[in-house]
């Protein structure tokens, strides 16, 4: 594996982008609507600038700690034990997002477009993919996001664009949604969709010029804000309505509406094509930070037999009968209260008092 690649400052943005439009995907802006309805787009705005706040406070906690993750930094002030357990919580987390994504879209696709072939052969296919990328090594993983992350924004900008004719004002009334109490406090739990403030307690080593990282994970999270909002208030437009069941893919829906006369039809094919490759990259970048992550805790030097381990338990874990009523219960409340405790507990809280001890050290020094 080329693990000394380092990002640049556009593969690193490209990089969170990519995981920010594969929760896109996976039904994270109907989630929101579900829980908040019309006040949906007042709670993006709200969350989004409580999150802002909190990624300003840990780019500030992160700075004295040059090339270092989370889980070097728990070392430093916790030594093994610390570092054991949240290396271990870093790679149950991980592990569930990759799980989830997997069989989620590949529940998407069978239903949608192979319902002839079994699930497995689609998940087989990913799995595939995602262990030949991490064979390569992070290059080819990064390169497939550049590729990719174009094409993904495009998707959700025309989707966004297409249903502007359908809103109205009826849909984003009352502004504030049922209540107060469900846009303001209740809502504080769809924090969870920017989910990309894992990856900033993760990314920093592999980051070319760590004078930049601070710029880059602001714009990285910037795009992805926008991208959560302009997508939360097309889902609002055609959801807001319906019943409460949640569809197969609410963005695959949107995608479906999408006419461009008889020059170009089945748009919405093109578009599940792309989120195909934009799920190999996420799930590639996934995977990755899992051997990193269990590299550093077992001081192994080669990662590849890992690789082959991980894929073999991914698969080992889908074949697992499963309702698909109980994995969007995982999805909406398990991995949902899972990302809140490990970013605004575990990883703030062990980053918070890395940072007074580092500062007691360099005053002592």
């Amino acid at each position: 594996m080329d693990n000394n690649y380092k990002l640049s400052k556009y593969e690193c943005i490209a990089l969170l982008i990519v995981v920010m439009t594969n929760k896109l995907i996976l039904n994270i802006p109907y989630n929101i609507i579900e829980l908040t309805k019309s006040g949906s787009i007042i709670n993006v705005l709200y969350i989004g600038l409580i999150n802002f706040i909190f990624l300003v406070i840990v780019l500030k906690l992160l700075k004295p700690f040059s090339n270092l993750d989370i889980i070097d930094i728990s070392s430093f002030l916790g030594g093994t034990l610390l570092k054991v357990i949240i290396s271990i919580l870093s790679i149950l987390l991980f592990l569930l997002a990759a799980y989830i994504t997997i069989v989620d879209f590949s529940n998407v696709l069978h239903t949608i477009y192979f319902s002839n072939f079994d699930m497995i052969y689609i998940v087989i296919f990913f799995i595939i993919g995602i262990l030949i990328a991490n064979l390569i090594g992070l290059k080819s993983i990064i390169n497939s996001c550049m590729f990719i992350v174009g094409f993904s924004l495009l998707s959700i900008l025309i989707t966004f664009l297409n249903t502007q004719t359908n809103i109205k004002i009826t849909h984003l009334t009352p502004i504030f949604g049922t209540n107060i109490k469900n846009t303001f406090i209740t809502g504080l739990s769809n924090c969870f969709a920017m989910y990309v403030l894992v990856y900033i307690f993760f990314l920093k080593p592999f980051v070319k010029n760590q004078e930049e990282y601070t710029t880059l994970s602001i714009k990285g999270y910037l795009i992805s804000f926008v991208l959560l909002l302009l997508t939360t208030i097309s889902m609002q437009s055609l959801f807001i309505s319906n019943s409460d069941s949640e569809p197969i893919n609410s963005l695959f829906l949107l995608a479906r509406q999408i006419e461009f006369g008889s020059f170009l039809q089945r748009i919405d094919a093109i578009f599940i094509f792309i989120w195909i490759l934009s799920i190999f990259s996420y799930l590639s970048v996934t995977l990755f930070m899992i051997t990193k992550i269990i590299k550093k805790l077992l001081n192994i030097e080669d990662e590849k037999m890992l690789s082959y381990s991980l894929c073999n338990i991914l698969l080992g874990l889908t074949l697992i009968p499963i309702n698909i009523s109980i994995l969007h219960f995982i999805e909406s409340t398990v991995y949902k209260y899972s990302i809140l405790i490990f970013i605004f507990v575990i990883c703030f809280i062990t980053l918070l008092l890395a940072y007074i001890k580092k500062r007691k050290v360099s005053k002592n020094n």
